[in-house]
């Protein structure tokens, strides 16, 4: 028998052809009652929970079986487990020692993934293996004794496209949402070209030799991040 909702079928059935960014985005729009469903009653409704809440649909996605629950039912129960992360992105931590033991596991954790993938880990990747949410590892990477992290380091206005209602902070929530509908390796992109996460920016040729590719594939990429961005921007949460 096949449960799949009638209101998600076009939508469902062309992403499981083609799993591209493109699809993504596509599939995220359709589901998004279901998101905000999920971020509200496990999220606290927040923005940032918000965007952990679309990166657990599309994973929920991948082991979604049609013939044995409905697609709502299955994905509203992968988001149960935003009950955790917005603790731990909510916490406080005052201690300077506990964020020096963090960026060593940090350092840690990215060298295994270095290990097992072969190349540099995303940021999501990352934050994926160690259990640590972006949040906080923006703040390990960013700490100083005596300095408190930011929200972002320096935004690469061209990558995303013009201007954004709303400050700093709506901005960053705003692009963690796009970024979490990417696959790694443009999550990779992304972060090094804008500086997501506490990372320093790049320029274009300095991000071709840390992939190893070339600046005119990265170019490739950044252009397509940002039609991505410019295609969601008026689906934002923060516009007015």
């Amino acid at each position: 028998m096949d449960y799949l909702e009638p209101e998600y079928q076009e939508a469902y059935d062309t992403w499981a052809k083609d799993k591209t960014p493109d699809a993504n985005a596509s599939i995220l729009r359709a589901l998004d009652p279901v998101v905000n469903k999920g971020t509200s009653m496990y999220g606290g409704g927040s923005p940032l929970a918000r965007s952990r809440a679309r990166r657990l649909t599309l994973e929920g996605l991948e082991s979604y079986d049609r013939n044995r629950a409905r697609l709502q039912s299955h994905l509203l129960n992968q988001m149960k487990s935003l009950q955790r992360i917005t603790r731990q992105q909510n916490e406080v931590v005052r201690a300077p020692e506990r964020v020096v033991l963090d960026k060593m596991k940090l350092k840690k954790h990215e060298q295994e993934l270095v290990d097992t993938l072969g190349r540099d880990p995303s940021d999501s990747e990352l934050s994926n293996h160690s259990g640590f949410s972006l949040k906080r590892i923006n703040h390990v990477r960013n700490w100083q004794p005596g300095v408190g992290s930011g929200q972002l380091s320096s935004i690469d206005q061209n990558l995303a496209g013009g201007s954004f209602s709303g400050g700093p902070a709506t901005q960053a929530a705003w692009l963690e949402i796009v970024y979490d509908s990417l696959p790694a390796l443009d999550q990779k992109v992304m972060e090094l070209s804008m500086g997501l996460h506490g990372r320093k920016a790049l320029s274009n040729q300095e991000i071709a030799r840390k992939l190893g590719r070339s600046p005119g594939a990265i170019s490739q990429r950044k252009k397509k991040i940002q039609e991505l961005i410019r295609q969601e921007e008026s689906l934002s949460p923060f516009s007015e």
